[in-house]
């Protein structure tokens, strides 16, 4: 169990952010305390629930009295307790190494591959070049054109479906596999010749190892997201299924005949317990796979265990952990609709089918039900909604103005990443995020609201078909929000002081920032420094994060402070730069610093000096490639203007 008091702050507040809003909306808890206005009630107050504990390192037997509780109201909860567990798994590790090996080497724009994979290709250089042919030649014959990660997604179902090695048997009826893995059950006889001819099982050890520390920084993270998701859906998750199938009772005259048969009580009822069907028991199961590309996350369901698959990453991927919970949650909620959906298929259809070419595959053919339709659209809102209230909840506000301002920018990217899986099919994902909105005002459980938004006077299909035009002014400042971030001259790509990990992690961060996505830039920035504290990269990304942040500061004294550090963190960066290939950085540093001084000096004149000799230092470094050298020219002659008497 992991004992939420002992996470990081930064865990503990994303937790609480979804926890707070529950109870303050609810008016349950314990203890009433001030809180932070919510987004859409800014003056209510909140009640402070006690923090539900998760500890991963040892085992807790709940007590009868929380087995009384509901999962998303106890205050000690583990993983064990809603069926999900974070594992490594040997059948996946030998199957992306064959795949890398066969020529899956996807990575997400020009990114290198990462550093386990290299070491693989090197382990295996050896290999047969007769067997690499063969999986090759498979491979590409059954991708179909596909590139990206999604290439192997089919591939890693049909690990999952398979005996552990060196078997590698089928261990589950093909009939009731997906269409696209019975086309490649024969890929486990190469699978099988690979193993051994490889010695695989003298690599195995090695491999183990790194996914094991991989999934050390999962087992908090998915403890973290159940309980925020459970918090937010105040539900239950559905853990039994019943049987697929259950023997026919016996006729009276089969009852007869078998009293009648001399058959001891103890016989009769071994021939009884062999009748009984267990009821299907779902599972989640997050398994790292580090042999993917960078950020790769598949969700694969084999029977009735959701299985998620995370690609490497320098932070543990969030976002795939809770939608990945999310459809494990809302999978058999929406399945036992047929009264509620049913009127409203064949509009959903047509709905979909106004996307066009944009419809993605996976909502064609057999998976294009209404279920599926709903199923993701309630998953993708849902996920927006829980996104969007911990970005909320981790900001400082100084009053209820500047939180509706924060809550309009986090707003604009929701909305368009809904457009996104609005375009790919998932059309009822703006409906679903407006009900959510009104789900967290009433406060109840899900179970008993869900039925109300599926009913078919509760959609206004005229609407949803408009939706993308009523959205356009949002989706529209997004994308030139994003637009403006991308225009800033890329950083080159000699970095000193740093090895090929770090310079890696530092492309991540630069990406994230890219996107917006500042807290894991941080994160990720915060641990290069603490490796390289004279890191001039991490120190310039470090300032940029930080006065981007700033941005979204309306206090004066609290944003003036944030100012202030990022200057001491361009200069920190400028001071550590390599003379010989890092000038461009230390010119860009010093022109940034200056920028923000000049800014600064508006309200304090006392500021403009030193943004004038910022810019000097930064002319002093001559025209640098890629560097700043107009901008500070141009930045010391308007200071200037502003400090002539």
């Amino acid at each position: 169990m992991i004992n939420h008091s002992e996470k990081s702050p930064h865990a503990m507040l994303l937790l609480c952010a979804v926890l707070v809003l529950v109870f303050m909306l609810s008016g349950n808890g314990a203890g009433q305390q001030p809180t932070k206005p919510s987004p859409d009630k800014p003056k209510a107050e909140a009640r402070q629930p006690a923090m539900p504990q998760s500890d991963q390192a040892k085992p807790s037997v709940s007590t009868h009295q929380d087995r009384k509780v509901p999962l998303y109201a106890r205050t000690r909860i583990t993983l064990a307790d809603i069926n999900t567990s974070v594992t490594t798994d040997k059948r996946v590790i030998v199957m992306m190494a064959a795949l890398n090996v066969a020529g899956y080497d996807y990575e997400p724009g020009t990114r290198q591959l990462a550093a386990l994979r290299q070491r693989l290709r090197e382990d295996l250089a050896n290999t047969s070049p007769e067997l690499i042919r063969q999986l090759r030649d498979y491979f590409l014959k059954h991708k179909k054109g596909q590139t990206t990660a999604a290439s192997v997604a089919p591939y890693l179902s049909l690990a999952l479906s398979l005996t552990e090695p060196p078997g590698f048997s089928l261990d589950t009826s093909a009939d009731r596999l997906p269409e696209d893995v019975r086309e490649i059950i024969d890929f486990s006889l190469l699978l099988e010749e690979f193993y051994r001819a490889t010695s695989f099982t003298r690599l195995m050890p090695k491999y183990v190892a790194a996914y094991q520390a991989s999934m050390q920084s999962y087992a908090p993270l998915t403890a973290k997201v159940a309980a925020m998701v459970l918090s937010y859906l105040r539900t239950e998750p559905i853990l039994e299924l019943p049987p697929a199938y259950v023997p026919r009772p016996l006729s009276q005259k089969q009852e007869k005949e078998k009293k009648d048969k001399k058959t001891s009580a103890s016989v009769q009822a071994i021939v009884q317990d062999s009748l009984k069907v267990p009821m299907r028991e779902r599972r989640f199961v997050v398994i790292p796979d580090l042999l993917n590309s960078t950020g790769a996350a598949n969700l694969r369901v084999i029977r009735d265990t959701y299985y998620l698959l995370v690609g490497p990453t320098s932070v543990p991927n969030e976002e795939a952990v809770r939608l990945g919970f999310l459809k494990f949650i809302i999978d058999p909620l929406i399945e036992r609709q047929v009264r509620e959906i049913k009127p409203i298929a064949e509009k959903l259809k047509k709905l979909r089918d106004t996307r066009g070419e944009n419809v993605s595959e996976e909502f064609k053919g057999q998976e294009s039900s209404a279920y599926y339709l709903i199923t993701d659209s309630l998953v993708r809102a849902s996920n927006e909604r829980i996104a969007l209230l911990e970005k909320i909840y981790g900001g400082k506000y100084a009053d209820e103005k500047t939180l509706k301002q924060a809550v309009a920018l986090v707003e604009e990217e929701a909305i368009y990443r809904l457009s996104l899986a609005y375009e790919r099919g998932s059309v009822l994902v703006y409906h679903f995020y407006d009900q959510m909105k009104a789900f967290e005002d009433v406060g109840i459980n899900l179970l008993d609201y869900y039925a109300s938004m599926l009913d078919a006077s509760n959609i206004n299909f005229d609407r949803e078909a408009k939706r993308l035009e009523e959205n356009n002014n949002k989706i529209a400042n997004y994308k030139k929000s994003q637009a403006e971030i991308a225009a800033r001259p890329s950083m080159p790509s000699t970095i000193s002081n740093a090895d090929p990990q770090i310079v890696a992690r530092l492309n991540e961060a630069d990406e994230m920032i890219k996107a917006r996505q500042f807290a894991d830039a941080r994160a990720i920035l915060e641990s290069i420094r603490r490796e390289r504290p004279t890191n001039a990269r991490a120190l310039f990304g470090l300032a940029d994060v930080t006065s981007k942040q700033a941005q979204a500061v309306t206090d004066s004294s609290r944003l003036g402070e944030e100012l202030y550090a990022a200057v001491e963190l361009y200069k920190e960066a400028a001071q550590n730069a390599s003379a010989e290939t890092e000038k461009w950085l230390a010119q860009r540093s010093y022109v940034s610093a200056g920028k923000i001084l000049e800014f600064l000096g508006k309200a304090n004149p006392a500021d403009l000096p030193d943004a004038a000799a910022a810019f000097e230092l930064a002319i002093r470094l001559g025209d640098v490639t890629d560097g700043a050298y107009k901008e500070a020219v141009e930045g010391k002659q308007r200071v200037e203007q502003k400090v002539k008497p």
